[in-house]
């Protein structure tokens, strides 16, 4: 087998795979809140990362950029990730080259490509797929360093760990495992190594800190709607990594082989380099704070991928294909839903009941405002200065640097002499619970809308949208206009 094929095929059906539909599922909550924060101006930017999300500072500037290019629809804000991931799947086959030959880099590389969590990610408005990129490279840059030391290759994984940092700032959880290659390397030829690596880890830390450090402290807040992971968590974490449960347990048992073919050390290191940054956002979930999300470790998959990709070169080449094929085939209901939506939370179409609907001098009310259902951004990503206007604000989202707007404390103020309110309802997420015209709202609000009739409703996934008018006829029923 040729050299070039065992990565070029993988990034090509990579490339395929994650590009396919990708313009198909709207934007979720997260990924409205990227585009909310990219949106701002660099100052802007920067202030936000103050107050939240400063981790994910670097990944909003490079994303203002993007969209100032390209603009700001979904697949233009997704191609980013798309590229990142294609890459992805060309640095797992190198990898798994580089220990265990052509045929263990193809299956790792094609297995990588074929996985419906790559497909997931790489199709997020987020910097994960830029994480798993940079963990990926990294961890082939150091074990070439290792291997022959040279500058260039320390200068590499430098970088490499500096940006895999900007772009997810627990993605540096795998330096736990760079240090156990790092470890085993010196046992065997000298100390020299060491240094080099702790220097370079030095360099790459150091770069990154000045533009992340502001989100060091901030987990409390951003990640309050967590609870401490229960041990079930920790044992089902392969399955939610992986989406598919039955992929969650083939891949790991298929890189568990691994261990049984001639280099079992470089499968030992990384297994540990995988492992590790499982059980230390345990460790801090359990100990610090509660931290413990499966997408937060996306940068294992591919480590495990060369791993099972060795694993399956133990087997005739074309059966270790099939088997891929067949391990692709178990992901694709995933592969299918994850191209319908991103979540339950429908913004198009709650976006397309107003905009249809409305009239001159119509007010909304967000409910509720200070959840992370992010209502009033989805709303705006869709309808843009064609809202109706936002009869509760008294500050914005950009003002206040944050991804939440402060609303008036006196709704029959605020809420005035408007004919046409709408009342956009996000269902609950904690407790859950489905909205109704008005349980979201808060008792001022009620109290208002009690002098209005509520004219018609509309059900879309995640909300319910009502509009009531003041001046209805008293004989006209409320009238249920169906789902979307």
């Amino acid at each position: 087998m040729r050299t070039q094929l065992c990565w070029v095929l993988p990034a090509v059906a990579a490339g395929f795979a994650v590009s396919y539909q990708a313009a198909r599922p709207g934007p979720w909550r997260d990924e409205i809140a990227s585009w909310s924060i990219a949106s701002r101006n660099v100052d802007q930017i920067i202030a936000t990362g103050r107050h939240i999300d400063g981790v994910l500072v670097p990944y909003y500037l490079f994303l203002h950029y993007w969209i100032g290019w390209y603009g700001d629809s979904a697949v233009a804000m997704r191609v980013p990730s798309i590229i990142a991931m294609t890459a992805t799947a060309a640095v797992v086959a190198l990898l798994a080259r580089r220990w265990w030959g052509n045929a263990a880099g193809l299956l790792g590389g094609l297995l990588f490509a074929v996985m419906p969590a790559v497909s997931r990610y790489g199709q997020e408005i987020r910097g994960y797929a830029f994480a798993t990129l940079f963990v990926a490279l990294a961890t082939l840059l150091l074990a070439i360093a290792l291997d022959r030391s040279r500058w260039w290759t320390w200068t590499g994984y430098a970088l490499c760990v500096a940006l895999a940092g900007l772009s997810h700032l627990l993605s540096l959880m795998v330096l736990a495992g760079h240090l156990v290659m790092v470890l085993v390397a010196v046992w065997r030829s000298g100390r020299w190594r060491a240094l080099w690596w702790v220097l370079a880890v030095a360099a790459g830390v150091g770069a990154m800190l000045p533009l992340t450090r502001n989100g060091l402290g901030q987990q409390s807040s951003q990640l309050n709607w967590l609870d401490k992971a229960m041990p079930r968590a920790l044992a089902d974490v392969a399955g939610s990594l992986f989406v598919a449960p039955i992929l969650g347990g083939a891949v790991p048992g298929l890189a568990i082989l691994a261990l049984k073919r001639g280099k079992a050390t470089p499968a030992a290191v990384l297994w540990a380099a995988a492992l590790l940054p499982v059980g230390l956002l345990y460790a801090y979930d359990q100990l610090v704070a509660p931290i413990f999300v499966s997408r937060y470790l996306m940068f294992a998959v591919p480590l495990l991928c060369a791993l099972a990709g060795a694993g399956l070169s133990l087997l005739r080449l074309p059966v270790a294909l099939v088997a891929v094929l067949a391990l692709g085939a178990i992901g694709l209901p995933a592969q299918q839903a994850m191209r319908r939506a991103h979540s339950s939370f429908d913004f198009e179409s709650a976006a397309e009941v107003i905009l249809e609907n409305q009239a001159p001098g119509d007010g909304i009310i967000y409910a509720p405002r200070d959840g992370w259902q992010a209502t009033d951004l989805g709303l705006a990503y869709y309808l843009r200065d064609r809202a109706p206007r936002d009869l509760m604000l008294t500050s914005s989202e950009v003002s206040n640097a944050s991804l939440w707007a402060t609303e008036c404390k006196d709704a029959v103020k605020c809420l005035g002499d408007t004919k046409r309110i709408w009342v956009m309802a996000a269902d609950n997420l904690d407790p859950v619970y489905r909205a109704t015209a008005t349980n979201q709202l808060t008792y001022g609000e009620k109290a208002v809308l009690k002098e209005y009739d509520q004219l018609v409703f509309w059900r879309v996934s995640g909300f319910t949208i009502t509009l009531f008018v003041r001046e209805s006829l008293p004989s006209r029923p409320a009238v249920r206009a169906g789902r979307r």
